[in-house]
């Protein structure tokens, strides 16, 4: 099955204007500085660290965004949603990663060190001036985009290996079983691409200018969560189950077939869903449909009166 990120324009910077802008650059250049020093080309450590502090930045301004929205008693526009997608996103980058390559002890102190120092310092830039905080962050995706395309040419080069995706990498992004460490690493840099371009929007926005491009405000691969079954045409779907006849082989450990992708659909009740590769557990019910990548081990158990049917695609459901 082959694999393909959107394009990205990987030639995007923000000239910048005001004198905010100028502050937000000169920051993330010495900051860019500070990484190439300590990492060099270690790319799978510094996306670790990096990644525990490029998750703040979305929730803290989620949060800010949320309490300024209750005190005002306004809409959000829509931008908590947007912000709180951007943090978990990154911290799917993180929990990527440290299958990837383990932190060091002493990488593990700076991360406690930096996380709370820039999570205290973006906060409080947060309140003085929001249109700062997210130029700040849309300089540092434009970095993060360099720093992955460089990670890419390592890969590229057979200076690192090429290895398999981790189960975790897959079932995120939906990737093949054959995906490798390149795949994710053009899966992350088309979400920081995305980071970049939404936060350089937010940031003229709060400016009073208008977006360029006006970006969508969430990810390529969690845009179209919502499944639409008669446009994305499951090959089989069963018949309906209840707790009574739920088939044994379904509680217990089993997995789809290579190029095969299976989406549970509880019609009634609530279903839990075990991925064994990578641990997580998800509680499914009528408006949250349980999704499978091929030969991903996992089991389902009811949770009390359930109807629930599965269909069976071949190809990626998510990419409709």
């Amino acid at each position: 099955m082959s694999f393909s990120t959107p394009p990205i324009d990987l030639s995007v910077h923000h000239a910048p204007g005001a004198a905010s802008d100028r502050f937000a650059l000169a920051v993330t250049k010495l900051l860019r500085w500070c990484a190439d020093t300590f990492f060099a080309k270690r790319y799978g450590h510094r996306a670790i660290v990096l990644e525990t502090v490029a998750a703040v930045p979305g929730m803290v301004g989620a949060t800010l965004t949320h309490l300024r929205c209750l005190r005002r008693m306004e809409n959000d526009k829509g931008w908590i949603r947007t912000l709180m997608e951007e943090a978990e996103n990154e911290r799917m980058h993180l929990m990527t990663f440290i299958e990837v390559a383990q932190p060091t002890l002493f990488e593990r102190v700076v991360i406690l060190t930096v996380q709370w120092v820039f999570y205290l310092g973006f906060s409080l830039l947060y309140l003085i001036s929001p249109r700062t905080a997210h130029r700040l962050v849309g300089y540092f995706e434009e970095e993060a985009v360099v720093s992955y395309t460089l990670y890419l040419e390592e890969i590229d080069a057979g200076r690192v290996a090429n290895i398999p995706a981790p189960a975790i990498a897959r079932q995120y992004w939906g990737l093949p079983p054959s995906a490798t460490l390149r795949d994710v690493v053009l899966a992350v840099r088309a979400d920081e691409a995305h980071h970049r371009d939404v936060n350089h929007s937010l940031a003229a926005e709060l400016g009073g200018a208008s977006p360029a491009g006006n970006p969508s405000p969430y990810p390529w691969h969690a845009s179209t969560t919502e499944l639409t079954p008669q446009e994305a045409g499951p090959y089989r779907v069963t018949a309906d189950f209840t707790q009574d006849n739920l088939p044994a082989a379904l509680q217990k450990e089993h997995n789809t077939a290579k190029d095969v992708w299976g989406v549970i659909r509880v019609k009634e009740g609530s279903l839990r869903l075990t991925h064994l590769d990578t641990g997580n557990v998800e509680l499914l019910d009528a408006q949250t449909p349980g999704y499978v990548t091929p030969l991903s081990p996992h089991f389902v158990e009811p949770v009390g009166a359930v109807k629930v049917c599965i269909e069976f695609y071949d190809h990626n459901p998510r990419r409709h």
